[in-house]
């Protein structure tokens, strides 16, 4: 169950404003309609101007959403690699597309999410059926795009969390690399995201992390309404080393993989959770908040 946000955020240092959550989601709109137009008719000689778009895109949104990416490690943009990572919200999209040249691989609910879910079909996201022949075709488009010099992009864990801790990596997903062909130089590269602290220093830990993480039973646009009346946060982003995939079979990967992005996320965390007693503790909430 997800801990109960207090209603009063004001007490515990956190405000929030109307005002900035209904400009910041007309600047998000707007920006999204610009810069998909523009994304869109980027094709023939102009294509290559579609990853220089892609990258102002999502770094104008993390701006607009108040967010402050810290990033640290270098992503392996010369591909074929497979980026894998650990998923606490809707927002990790564009934090993660604003530096790794990469392709989504998502759930297919994704392409039904409100703004996020157009920008994902824009750029060729692939959304995945676990079952079926459907599957199975998605899977050889998979291994034509890693053979092809493509970049791939996954959540692993296959559902969103609290950034608390990283839940295991399904195995699975990791058989593109794993049926990979020959002679194809893939590495997959773990990543960790971390909602950290607010703007003001105050560390996302206990019932503050419901603020940025998206998880759960949680519906997005009363989330996303609330995220945007926050002054902002910043965010831990950290590439770590590739792993080579000869001679490892997908559970292998799943389980390296898996253990760099959880060592990463609970380094940032253990840092939250020094510097948490020295902040006011927050008050015990009669109620859901209800902006929820």
């Amino acid at each position: 169950m997800p801990p109960v946000v207090p209603s009063n955020f004001a007490v515990s240092g956190i405000r929030t404003s109307r005002l900035r959550a209904a400009w910041r989601l007309i600047l998000m709109v707007v920006i999204n309609l610009v810069l998909m137009s523009a994304y869109a008719v980027s094709i023939g000689p102009a294509r290559r101007w579609r990853r220089p778009l892609q990258a102002t895109w999502c770094r104008t949104l993390c701006q607009t959403a108040g967010l402050r990416l810290r990033v640290s490690g270098v992503p392996r943009n010369q591909g074929p690699t497979l980026f894998v990572s650990n998923h606490c919200s809707y927002l990790d999209i564009p934090v993660v597309a604003r530096e790794a040249d990469a392709t989504f691989v998502a759930k297919s609910e994704v392409a039904r999410w409100p703004l996020f879910g157009q920008a994902a079909r824009l750029t060729r996201t692939v959304f995945i059926q676990r079952v079926g022949a459907e599957a199975k075709a998605q899977g050889a488009e998979l291994l034509a795009r890693l053979g092809r010099g493509e970049n791939l992009m996954l959540f692993a864990e296959g559902t969103s969390t609290d950034g608390a801790a990283v839940a295991p990596f399904k195995s699975s997903l990791f058989g593109i690399a794993e049926k990979s062909a020959p002679g194809v130089d893939l590495r997959v590269q773990p990543l960790s995201i971390t909602y950290a602290r607010t703007l003001d220093g105050e560390p996302l830990t206990g019932w503050r992390r419901e603020l940025y993480c998206w998880y759960g039973a949680a519906t997005m646009f009363p989330h996303l309404w609330r995220m945007l009346s926050l002054q902002g946060a910043e965010v831990e982003v950290r590439f770590l080393e590739p792993i080579a995939t000869t001679g490892l079979g997908r559970k292998e990967l799943a389980r390296r993989a898996q253990a760099a992005v959880a060592a990463s996320v609970a380094s940032v965390n253990a840092e939250l959770a020094r510097q948490e007693p020295m902040l006011p503790q927050a008050p015990k909430a009669a109620a859901i908040d209800r902006a929820r």
